[in-house]
């Protein structure tokens, strides 16, 4: 422990004393006379230093600043000779503490005034400040030593308890930098953030977690004179005084708090509760009277949880803070970074000693391979990526958005166009997430172009369930999220919502009338009775299409601390000197309102422009402005600061910049560079073509002036409120006619550029995938200028890598609900494609929706678009011929394939072959080879269902189609297989496994892993089995795979079964599969695994146990009415009650089996008769036949003799 160094307030005499407390020695000096050296004026001049000085730092206010840090020093200076110059002995006890190796200094006193005076800047008039010479600083109200807090917790994890205040106006809060410190520690920490922050709710809390929590953190909460403003649980606020809330604290046994106060709390009231805390039992409190600004906020919380996590003692882990502080001492300003004195700020009161134990980082174990690992919270689909400033402030708009919700279960977040809607919003959505706030997962989505309600039921549920929840029916995908959403408090975020009905007013919307009531009626049904939170966020304040009820919000512009932070790396960045702005800086933040996007394009301007001149200039602009009808939702003064910013730019960048109107979200620079520099399309209309280095010139000019947000070097975000401005531009500078050549060339590249990401795609899913979602908006907007010109080439062309992404993500309703767009344009029927032109991308459209209809099983509509297609080109020259007329033929034979009509299917595969077979175009040959193996394979002629899978394995081979050929390895494998040629089927496999693993196919490299199980288990090599039922389960653990790990996880419980060893593990396995089923609600797989466990305890004759699960599994197929399951769990439950020798109770089942099978005549009918023919030989014919008649009100059955060998 550090030896003591005690300034003890003697109130009685108006004097201090000075003690040294270490090991071996306690010496005193004489008391000495104190008296105070600041007035009440003074302490009001530096409480507006620390909080209003930097929000105006010109003019008057400097001088006066300069006054308050002149005096700083001499303050410490004074106190400095009031305590340690006042006597021989005091000097010598400051030297003693000097030579010691760890010195605390610790201020004693009863009264709040005295512990307020800011005793860190004591110094001897040189350089250097005692507290950088010593351990720290505490303050205490009594000057005998503290007792031991006695309390063990947890050191494996740092525990944080956040409060929040009831208000964040001038609250000064630290949460999102306490928040980012803790996740950057090198050992586990864990942060609750309390909701409501009221007195009962933080008694619960605690009480739910004594000796839990390291540290309980008040953030931004005011202290007035009778203590700290808490929620009272009803909407208000009450006062809690130190006593009352030291009680839940002390009695869990917490060892540290931590309080920033707001800026409208009193010095004395601060200080006065954060005694009173300590007074009351409470060991260490942390307190900052006043906010800390800017990057003092980071290095406050980075030093602060990195020294609690490490062990140190808090006072020196506060001194580690200000010397952190104090180091680097820049804080935003209105003319610059300041050197601020807020390292004077942080104050330490103690109430008991305090030794924290280091957190201790524990080694991870690797996982089990195969074992499941633990649940994730699930936190919902990924956020996009904010500005480049990110969020600047608005701690009291997020918090006030929260307190909304407890209102009203859906809010609407409103404000002008660049006011920082989305950025709140996406800050709002990260918060919830980190602190736990919605644990039911934060679902962010943006209603752009091709956005609707089916997207945002594709991505709610495919994050929480996979992309297994696409294969559900339309409706079940609804009804599923709707459930989820109600049963679990999550947030919902829908973006952009002023473009569903078209925004500005007159223009065309994102959603038809239908799709915006389809849209409200899901809001409804989400928040009536439900947990979960939506925010709507718009630029309008009312959408009228909206009537589920809602709150309101609408954001205005920053607050002026936070004007001053952004403003200051506004300028920073534009290389502009903020010493030279004077006080016009000020009044240009002020007519702009802190309006983000209007700052980001005015203040860069004042690099080259003074701004008193800049002022005047806007001022005057302003007055003449005169808004348009389509400046809706759009501030004036960004209008004109964005016309101004305009007019400033060279010739060339006025010429080129309206250009980017016609790309919409981002622009690339490679498609820029395309469309500018090659051909003489561009050139005929601006004059001249840009190659790469002046479109890199075009670009970062416009960064530079703030229309433009970089993503990378080579790719810019563009504002929402730039298509607008730049599009006016545009048709000032361009007639219809030379406009209309740049979106014919627009087109053209987007065209080619589609063309290769259809390579790509092939190439490289992922990185294929992840460009063209990137780039749907420019494709979709290049998309409707070709139909807009009937460009029906290109325009396939453009549709087909959104199709093919859409089609491989399972987004089917989105596919289609584009495909029924462009079928508008088309026309909807043959004759009327061939009248409009689009004949051909009719037949596009019609004949990939008839395949996705295949693999969606919807089997009637494939009829309906294949009998549409084949009537087209039937009725065509040649069509007889035509390769497009076997596309569909092949089609419909994958249909009959599917109904299981193997005949009929074999025809339409060979009508397609005598097509196209000897033609050029190997790959559909090879598609019909394989279609006519599958219907052979189906008949179980596996000796000619390998010649056809052969025969496409051939043509793949020749193509290098590997995907192609995986498939054909395992067809072949699994026909070796149902011949028992074991070895042969385990040879195809592993080609198949070699293709698979290096191309990192893990979705398929799963299944090939199982069919290599099933091999092994057939052989009855169940060490095999295991190893790669294991390794398929250990890859689709990882995948988030929950329906083939239920699948594993079945096999695996089949191996243990067989082993016949432990039955234990068998029933483990299967109950590992239940769980998967039940994730993604597979109610009939989890009534299989019920079946199966019954079967198991079956086996072993434990028949309540067998009877129990058989029982299980009738409930569950009886509510899918799955007739066919229902018989033979029916006749399960009869043998259980069969070989208890209870004959009734086994007629009773079977009996109901037979009628059920005999009525639907399923195939499980011969084995019912069976088990009836064996029980009526048990019970006797005469016994039989009278039961019959009384079960069911008829002659017994006559037809029962059949092989007495079948069983269930």
């Amino acid at each position: 422990m550090a030896d003591l160094l005690q300034i003890v307030d003697l109130t009685d005499s108006g004097q201090v004393r000075l003690s040294y407390i270490g090991d071996t020695e306690d010496v005193t000096a004489p008391p000495a006379n104190f008296s105070f050296p600041l007035t009440d004026s003074e302490l009001a001049e530096m409480r507006w230093y620390l909080s209003e000085y930097p929000e105006n730092t010109f003019g008057e206010a400097k001088t006066r600043a300069e006054t308050v840090e002149s005096g700083l020093k001499d303050l410490g200076r004074l106190l400095y000779e009031a305590v340690f110059g006042c006597s021989d002995e005091a000097r010598s006890l400051l030297e003693k503490a000097s030579q010691a190796e760890q010195t605390q200094l610790s201020i004693v006193s009863s009264r709040p005034e005295f512990l307020g005076l800011p005793w860190e800047l004591l110094n001897d008039g040189g350089e250097v400040y005692l507290v950088s010479t010593i351990a720290g600083v505490s303050r205490r109200l009594s000057s005998e030593p503290l007792g031991d807090f006695s309390g063990q917790l947890p050191t494996d994890q740092l525990n944080v308890l956040l409060l929040l205040p009831p208000s964040g106006e001038g609250s000064g809060s630290i949460a999102t930098e306490a928040l980012t410190a803790l996740e950057s520690l090198s050992v586990s920490a864990e942060l609750d953030c309390l909701r409501p922050s009221s007195k009962a709710n933080l008694q619960e809390q605690l009480a739910g977690k004594p000796r839990h929590y390291h540290l309980v953190h008040f953030d931004g909460f005011t202290i007035d004179s009778q203590g700290i403003c808490m929620e009272d649980g009803s909407s208000g606020v009450a006062s809690i005084d130190a006593a009352t809330l030291a009680g839940p604290l002390t009695e869990a046994q917490t060892p540290v708090i931590l309080i920033n106060a707001s800026a409208s709390s009193a010095l004395n009231d601060v200080i006065s509760f954060a005694a009173g805390l300590a007074q009351n039992g409470v060991p260490q409190v942390v307190v900052s009277p006043l906010p800390i600004a800017g990057a003092g906020r980071v290095l406050f919380c980075e030093n602060f949880f990195k020294g609690l996590s490490g062990g140190t003692p808090i006072a020196e882990t506060v001194a580690t803070v200000r010397e952190a502080m104090k180091g680097h001492p820049q804080r935003p300003s209105a003319t610059g970074p300041l050197v601020s004195w807020d390292w004077t700020l942080p104050m330490v009161f103690e109430g008991r000693k305090y030794a924290p134990a280091a957190i201790v980082a524990e080694e991870e174990t690797a996982p089990v391979p195969g074992m499941p690992q633990t649940e994730e919270e699930r936190t919902g689909n990924e956020l996009p990526r904010g500005g480049p400033y990110g969020l600047i402030g608005r701690h009291a708009e997020m918090l006030e958005l929260e307190r909304r919700f407890t209102q009203s279960p859906v809010v609407l977040l409103s404000g002008d166009v660049g006011a920082g809607k989305s950025e709140l919003a996406l800050g709002l959505a990260s918060w919830l997430r980190k602190t736990g706030g919605r644990p039911g997962g934060v679902f962010y989505s943006a209603f752009e172009v091709g956005a609707g309600l089916e997207r945002v039921l594709h991505e709610i549920g495919t994050s929480l369930a996979g992309l297994d929840f696409a294969d559900m029916p339309n409706e079940d995908r609804r009804t599923w999220v709707v459930n989820y959403l109600k049963e679990n408090p999550a947030l919902l975020v829908f973006d952009s919502l002023q473009n569903l009905s078209g925004f500005p007013t007159g223009a065309p919307g994102l959603l038809d009338d239908g799709e915006m009531a389809d849209l409200d009626a899901f809001i409804k049904d989400v928040s009536e009775g439900g947990q979960t939170w939506t925010l709507l966020v718009s630029r309008r304040d009312e959408e009228r299409w909206l009537t589920a009820p809602h709150g309101s919000y609408r954001l205005g512009g920053l607050a002026n601390a936070d004007r001053i932070v952004l403003g200051t790396r506004l300028l920073e960045e534009a290389g502009a000197d903020p010493m030279r702005l004077g006080p016009e800086y000020l009044e240009i933040l002020d007519l702009v309102i802190g309006h983000p996007l209007a700052m980001e394009i005015a203040l860069p301007l004042l690099k080259d422009v003074p701004a008193s001149v800049l002022v005047g200039e806007l001022k005057a602009e302003l007055e003449k402005h005169t808004p348009s009808p389509d400046e809706e939702g759009r501030p004036s003064y960004l209008t004109v600061v964005m016309d101004h910013a305009f007019t400033r730019m060279t010739h060339r960048s006025r010429t080129h910049l309206p250009f980017l109107s016609m790309f919409r979200s981002r622009v690339m620079m490679d498609i820029l560079t395309h469309i500018t520099g090659e051909g003489q399309a561009y050139r005929s209309v601006t004059g001249e073509q840009l190659g790469y280095g002046a479109c890199r010139t075009l670009l970062r000019t416009a960064r530079t002036s703030g229309f433009l947000e970089p993503i990378t070097p080579s790719v810019y975000q563009i504002h929402p409120s730039l298509p607008w401005f730049l599009g006016r531009s545009l048709y000032r500078q361009f007639p219809q006619s030379a406009i209309q050549q740049l979106e014919h060339e627009v087109v053209r590249v987007y065209a080619d550029t589609a063309d290769y990401f259809m390579e790509t795609l092939y190439e490289n899913q992922d990185a294929g995938t992840t460009a063209i979602l990137a780039e749907e908006g420019n494709i979709t907007q290049a998309l409707a200028l070709s139909l807009e010109a009937g460009q029906w080439e290109n325009a396939q062309l453009l549709v087909q890598p959104l199709a093919q992404v859409f089609r491989m993500q399972k987004r089917y309703p989105e596919l289609r609900r584009l495909r029924r767009q462009l079928l508008e344009t088309t026309g909807i029927t043959a004759e009327e494609a061939e009248e409009s032109g689009g004949i051909q991308l009719w037949l596009y459209l019609m004949g990939t929706e008839a395949s996705e209809c295949i693999e969606t099983k919807e089997f009637d509509r494939a009829d309906i678009l294949n009998q549409q297609l084949l009537e087209y080109l039937s009725n065509k020259e040649d069509g007889e011929t035509d390769p497009r007329t076997a596309a569909v033929f092949h089609q419909m034979g994958q249909v009959a394939q599917n109904r299981w009509q193997l005949e009929e299917a074999h025809d339409l595969y060979t009508q397609s072959l005598a097509i196209i077979e000897g033609g050029e175009d190997q790959e559909p040959i090879a598609d019909d080879y394989y279609g006519l193996g599958m219907v052979c394979q189906y008949r179980r002629r596996y000796t000619e269902a390998k010649e056809w899978f052969s025969k496409a394995l051939d043509i793949h081979q020749r193509v290098e189609d590997a995907e192609e050929m995986v498939k054909d390895y395992r067809s072949l494998g699994l026909c070796s297989q149902y011949k028992f040629e074991y070895d042969e089927a385990a040879s195809w496999y592993q080609r198949a496994r070699e293709i698979l693993e290096e191309n990192r196919d893990e979705e398929n490299a799963v299944l090939v892993y199982h069919s290599l199980g099933t091999v092994c288990h057939a052989q009855y090599q169940f060490d095999e089995a295991e190893n790669w039922y294991q390794q398929a389960l250990s890859v689709s653990d990882r995948m988030g795979n929950h329906s083939q790990m239920g699948i594993e996880f079945h096999h695996l419980g089949l191996v243990e079964q067989a082993r016949d060893m432990f039955v234990g593990d068998a029933e483990h396995w299967y109950m590992m599969a239940i769980q998967q089923w039940q994730e993604i609600s597979d109610r009939r797989s989890e009534g299989d695994e019920c079946r199966q466990l019954g079967v198991l305890f079956h086996e072993q004759k434990e028949l309540d146990k067998a009877e129990e699960w058989y029982g299980q599994a009738r409930d569950i197929f009886e509510e899918l009415q799955d007739l066919n399951r229902i018989c033979r769990t029916y006749g399960q439950l009869g043998m259980v009650a069969e070989e208890r020798d209870d004959i009734p109770g086994a007629l009773l089942w079977a009996g109901r089996t037979y009628q059920l099978a005999e009525s639907n005549n399923l195939q499980v009918l011969v084995q019912v008769k069976a088990h009836l023919a064996r029980l009526k030989e048990k019970h006797g014919d005469d016994n039989f036949a009278a039961w019959w008649r009384e079960f069911a009100d008829e002659d017994p059955p006559t037809d029962l003799d059949v092989d007495p060998e079948t069983v269930l």
